[in-house]
């Protein structure tokens, strides 16, 4: 064979596989595109689906008001007493017993008749009262056998011995002890802490 016959045989090879290639590329392509368009339909179809179940779900559901509300397992009574003389509120939270686990809101009206519900869901139940008096959080820093000692102040004026530090007096500078013989009266705990710190 001629050498130019072996070359136009080349060249015709090589022009049919790029176009055999070309043609193929163009079928995968429209393969691929075709399949995307696909998996479209099928996620369009699938929330069209789960659409259409929400809408069936949500006609089923049924309003209940807040008696319906029962409390679970691991719920807190938040009590909260607001004393009118000093003004204080003193919040205390209490883990529910386990008689009024599945207990509804009728039930803690009755059963706290003298409280006001102020909230009421399955998790935390918050109650209201208002007291007279002041709160048992108000108290006096003075001295009791060479210590400072904290008295609580009572609603009849009187004093009660709450407890006897251990930080003596006798190392205290005159003016600091002459005040603790006075008397330092403190409003709630923190207060008390700071006040306390000061001859620390």
């Amino acid at each position: 064979m001629k050498r130019s016959t072996i070359f136009i045989l080349v060249l015709t090879a090589i022009i049919l596989g790029i176009l055999s290639g070309i043609l193929i590329n163009a079928l995968d392509d429209n393969k691929l595109e075709q399949a995307q368009i696909n998996e479209i339909k099928k996620v369009n179809e699938l929330m069209d689906d789960k659409f259409a179940n929400q809408n069936s779900i949500t006609n089923d559901i049924v309003l209940t008001n807040g008696a319906d509300i029962k409390l679970s397992p691991n719920a807190i009574i938040c009590f909260q007493k607001h004393y009118k003389e000093c003004g204080h509120t003193i919040v205390t939270k209490e883990q529910i017993a386990s008689s009024e686990v599945n207990k509804d809101e009728e039930y803690f009206k009755s059963a706290y008749s003298d409280w006001n519900i102020e909230s009421f869901d399955s998790d935390v139940v918050k109650l209201y009262k208002e007291m007279e008096g002041i709160c048992g959080k108000h108290y006096l820093i003075t001295t009791k056998d060479e210590y400072i000692a904290i008295y609580i102040i009572e609603n009849d004026g009187n004093k009660k011995l709450k407890e006897v530090t251990d930080i003596p007096v006798r190392y205290l500078p005159n003016d600091d002890i002459e005040l603790l013989e006075r008397g330092i009266t403190a409003n709630g705990d923190n207060e008390l802490i700071k006040k306390l710190e000061d001859f620390e």
